[in-house]
C-alpha cells in the first residue's frame, strides 16, 4: 500500500495553487487578447479612477446636451415649416384681394371670401402644429395647441366689428382686435415663450416663437379680414366689401417682410442647434475613444503573457503527472 507523506501532500496543493493562478493567468490573457481591454482595469489603473471618472461626467453631460439640442432641433423644424407654409397661403391670395381695385363684382369678392376662410383655417392649422406631442407655437405651454377654431374667430371678430359701414373702418376694428389682450389676447390659449435651452457648454439657444408673435398676429389678420367676407360683412355694399378685400391683401403684402425676417430667425436658430449637436457629436466621440485607449490593452504584450502562461501550464500539468505516478515502489528502486 502506497502511503502519502506530509510532504507529498505539501506538494500536490503547492502544484494546485500553482495551477489554479496560472489558469486565471491564461483566462485574463486570453480575454484581454480577444477583448483588447484590461481585465482588471483597477490593477492597470492602480486603482486611480479618477480620469475614467471625469471622462464618464463628461460623456453624460454632453449627452444630456445632446437630448436638449434634439428637442429644441425639432421645434424650430416645426416653426419654419409652419411659416413657409403660412407665406405660401398669404402669397397664393394676396394678388387677387389687391387686384379687386379693378374688378368690384360681387361674385368675385364672396368667391375670395370663401378661399379667404380656407386659409385662415389652414394658417390656424399651421400655428397649431404639433411636434413630438407638443405644440411648437404655444410657448411654454406645450401641451395645448394656441388657437381655437377659425369660425370662433371670425364670430369674435364680427363682434369686433359691428357698426362699421366701410371697408377701412372694418380692417381697422380687425388690427385693434388682433392688437388687444382681451381680443385675440384672450384667444390665445399658450403660454409665454420658451426660455433659452443650453444645447451645448457655454451656448444657448432660445426657440421661443408663439402665435402670439407680431409678425404671425398680422398674417392672420389680414386672412381674416378676407374671410370675414364669407360672414356677410358690409352686405349689399359692394365697393365697401371690395374695399376691404383689398386692405387685407395689402395687410399681408405689407406683412411680407416680417415673415422673412422671422423664418430668418427661426433658421438662425435651427443653425446655431445643429452645430452645437454637431459639436457636441464629435466630443462625445473622441471623449470615447480616450476612454478606450485608457481601458485597453497591449493586446501584442497581452498575447505574450498568455503564450507564457500556456507553456507555464502545461509545463506544471507534466509535472504534477509525473507526481502523481510516484509510489514507494517505484522510490525503493
Amino acid at each position: 500500500m502506497t502511503r502519502v507523506s506530509l510532504g507529498d501532500a505539501s506538494l500536490a496543493n503547492m502544484l494546485a495553487r500553482q495551477g489554479a493562478e496560472l489558469r486565471g493567468q491564461v483566462q485574463r490573457a486570453t480575454q484581454e487578447v480577444t477583448t483588447g481591454r484590461h481585465a482588471d482595469l483597477g490593477k492597470a489603473l492602480r486603482g486611480d479612477f479618477s480620469p475614467l471618472l471625469a471622462i464618464d461626467a463628461s460623456i453624460a453631460r454632453l449627452s444630456a446636451f445632446g437630448r436638449v439640442a434634439t428637442d429644441a432641433g425639432t421645434q424650430t423644424a416645426a416653426q419654419q415649416a409652419a411659416m413657409a407654409g403660412l407665406s405660401s397661403l398669404a402669397t397664393g391670395i394676396t394678388p387677387m384681394l389687391i387686384g379687386m381695385r379693378d374688378f368690384q363684382t360681387a361674385a368675385q369678392t364672396s368667391t375670395l371670401g370663401a378661399q379667404a376662410r380656407g386659409r385662415l383655417e389652414s394658417a390656424i392649422g399651421l400655428l397649431n402644429t404639433q411636434a413630438a406631442g407638443r405644440a411648437v407655437f404655444s410657448g411654454v405651454e406645450t401641451g395645448t395647441i394656441p388657437l381655437g377654431p377659425a369660425d370662433d374667430m371670425l364670430a369674435a371678430l364680427e363682434t369686433a366689428v359691428a357698426g362699421a359701414t366701410t371697408g377701412g373702418q372694418v380692417a381697422a376694428a380687425v388690427l385693434d382686435w388682433f392688437d388687444d389682450p382681451s381680443g385675440f389676447g384672450a384667444f390665445y390659449r399658450g403660454g409665454s415663450p420658451l426660455p433659452a435651452v443650453a444645447v451645448a457648454p457655454g451656448q444657448m439657444v432660445g426657440p421661443g416663437t408663439t402665435a402670439m408673435d407680431p409678425v404671425l398676429r398680422k398674417t392672420l389678420a389680414g386672412f381674416a379680414m378676407a374671410a370675414l367676407l364669407d360672414r356677410g360683412v358690409l352686405s349689399g355694399m359692394h365697393e365697401e366689401r371690395a374695399r376691404l378685400a383689398v386692405v387685407a391683401g395689402e395687410t399681408l403684402l405689407a406683412g411680407e417682410d416680417g415673415r422673412i425676417a422671422l423664418a430668418a430667425r427661426i433658421g438662425i436658430a435651427e443653425a446655431q442647434i445643429e452645430a452645437a449637436r454637431t459639436r457636441n457629436a464629435a466630443e462625445t466621440t473622441a471623449l470615447g475613444i480616450l476612454r478606450s485607449e485608457i481601458a485597453s490593452v497591449d493586446q501584442y504584450e497581452a498575447a505574450t503573457r498568455l503564450e507564457a502562461a500556456r507553456t507555464q501550464l502545461e509545463a506544471l500539468y507534466l509535472l504534477t503527472a509525473r507526481v502523481s505516478r510516484l509510489s514507494l515502489t517505484e522510490f525503493l528502486r
